[in-house]
């Protein structure tokens, strides 16, 4: 499994080595990628699963995962997420990570993270002031489809784009 931290930071529980350590001080990682990251070796061990980041708002954790790897993330029958919910105590939403270099990546990690509420589309908003923002754009007969309030789901898509979003309902 690869993660954010090293190997053998994955295997122990209580410490990070110096290098693991420096990236927590430094904000590159948090104490939730670590936490997530631990629980996900105990899980899966050493399979074939990237595992980014994880975001959290509200009662929701984002575990982001590379390409492919969410199904093995999630396992059989759920048998992963729910185990990661019973030692989080929050609800968990599994999706691929993207990088973000335009509106068609933030309108992927949207739809995924909006499901089963549809993604219409995401504009680029320029600001009076300078500085810009992406507008998510969700049909408004979907706004009670979505899996946690736009608040919250704003602040993790804002979060993991590193850019201010906002969900309009059209």
């Amino acid at each position: 499994m690869k993660a954010p931290i090293c190997e053998v930071c994955l295997k122990t529980d209580d410490i990070l080595c110096p290098a693991d350590e420096k990236k927590l001080q430094e904000g590159i990682i948090s104490e939730l990628d670590v936490k997530v990251a631990r629980l996900l070796y105990k899980l899966i061990g050493d399979a074939d699963v990237e595992f980014k980041k994880a975001v959290e708002a509200g009662d929701l954790v984002i575990i982001m995962v590379g390409e492919g790897d969410v199904p093995i993330t999630i396992g059989k029958g759920g048998k992963n997420i729910k185990a990661l919910m019973r030692e989080l105590g929050k609800r968990i939403r599994v999706i691929e990570s993207v990088e973000v270099k335009g509106t068609d990546d933030v309108k992927k990690l949207a739809t995924d993270l909006l499901y089963p509420a549809g993604v219409f589309g995401v504009n680029i908003v320029y600001k009076p002031g300078g500085g810009t923002y992406y507008k998510v754009l969700v049909l408004s007969r979907d706004r009670k489809k979505l899996p946690e309030k736009a608040e919250v789901l704003e602040s993790i898509l804002s979060q993991i784009v590193g850019q201010e979003v906002k969900i309009n309902f059209i």
